[in-house]
């Protein structure tokens, strides 16, 4: 991959790929019954087990505060603390409440959380363990804020995120109002993120991470996670920024994710259970139709770069048939919600030509030029 990403560091990479492409093309069949025998291999490794996210929550008829902050948390007994301090000490006129749910920790994590069960703007909910959906949805179940907002339990918010966020949706009636994020290990910060405005936007700027903003709490009315997934929040792209009719990006920074090998973009890799990016993927798509969301050139374009993101889970698994199989299984996918459209995107547009023509060998071949893995 050396030579994938020095081409790609000189920008070459669109020329390769167009120039070498011919070389590497390898067909496959996308009947019925290929697609049938893909996904019967691919349900033999890992089934999709998982839920729709479709279901219906209760919301309050007048919120009792401005923003509901929703911190799920699963064995963090060495960051919720740092994580929690950093919300309650949130100066901000709007009122918040923090909903921990405290997802069946076995280790230190429910007795810290005990010491905040008596704050006046914390609620705790302690249930068996459901996993990252299951926690968030406990939190959802109930909605008691205007707006949502997630926080991971080892991540933080710096100072004055909520101010920031809420003004912004105060200020514009938004349905999700997003900030730039930044990443760090330990004190060192790694990467920054910021929006070049603070003004109103289409949906497909927003990033695909759930955190980072707040949303309209009627967006979840009738939505949770979908349970019994990795890579929950595909329901991002998909069925919540879609039914929005208002996005704005602020740009201050509104939140700081940790790198954290424990979590689960580190812990997926090389295992079978990274096919939920497949199943998830085909979930969402079925429950986005039964909510009547459009089929629009920006959920096409969202389509496309959810394979892009899929292709990189993938790549750990050493199975050549499966990521054939997954390839055969993504083109009826696209087949079966997005006949007819094509992207004016030139990053997506190659990968675009490779599941029209069932190219299994540009596909690869893109992600090693265009993704360099």
């Amino acid at each position: 991959m050396l030579l994938y990403r020095a081409i790609r560091k000189l920008k070459l990479h669109d020329l390769f790929y167009h120039t070498m492409r011919p070389f590497y093309t390898q067909k496959v069949s996308t009947t019925d019954i290929a697609v049938y025998e893909a996904e019967r291999r691919l349900q033999a490794l890992h089934p999709d087990g998982g839920k729709s996210c479709l279901c219906q929550n209760v919301l309050e008829e007048s919120f009792p505060y401005d923003l509901q902050v929703v911190i799920p948390v699963y064995n963090m007994a060495q960051y919720i603390e740092e994580c929690l301090e950093s919300v309650l000490n949130q100066q901000t006129h709007y009122r918040f409440v923090v909903t921990v749910v405290n997802d069946g920790s076995t280790d230190d994590t429910p007795d810290i959380l005990q010491r905040y069960a008596d704050h006046p703007n914390v609620m705790l909910i302690n249930q068996e363990n459901r996993g990252f959906s299951g926690a968030r949805n406990a939190a959802l179940a109930h909605l008691i804020g205007r707006y949502i907002t997630f926080v991971d339990a080892d991540d933080r918010l710096p100072s004055g995120a909520i101010e920031a966020l809420m003004s912004a949706a105060e200020r514009t009636q938004a349905d999700i109002v997003e900030g730039g994020y930044r990443r760090y290990v330990g004190n060192t910060t790694t990467y920054t993120y910021r929006h070049k405005a603070d003004e109103e936007a289409h949906w497909n700027v927003l990033y695909g991470y759930p955190v980072g903003k707040v949303y309209r709490a009627s967006l979840f009315a009738d939505v949770q996670f979908p349970l019994g997934y990795w890579f929950e929040d595909t329901i991002c792209t998909y069925i919540l920024y879609p039914r929005c009719s208002r996005v704005v990006t602020i740009c201050d920074v509104v939140y700081e994710y940790r790198i954290n090998e424990g979590g689960i973009s580190f812990a997926s890799q090389g295992d079978i259970r990274t096919l939920d990016a497949l199943w998830v993927t085909r979930q969402v798509l079925a429950d986005s139709q039964r909510c009547n969301i459009a089929i629009t050139p920006a959920l096409y374009d969202g389509f496309l770069v959810d394979l892009r993101v899929n292709y990189t889970r993938f790549v750990t698994l050493a199975d050549e048939t499966l990521h054939r199989d997954v390839f055969i299984v993504s083109c009826e996918l696209m087949k079966l919600y997005f006949s007819g459209l094509r992207t004016n995107n030139p990053i997506l547009k190659p990968l675009e030509q490779a599941l029209l023509e069932a190219d299994y060998g540009a596909y690869r071949f893109y992600g090693r030029c265009y993704l360099c893995v």
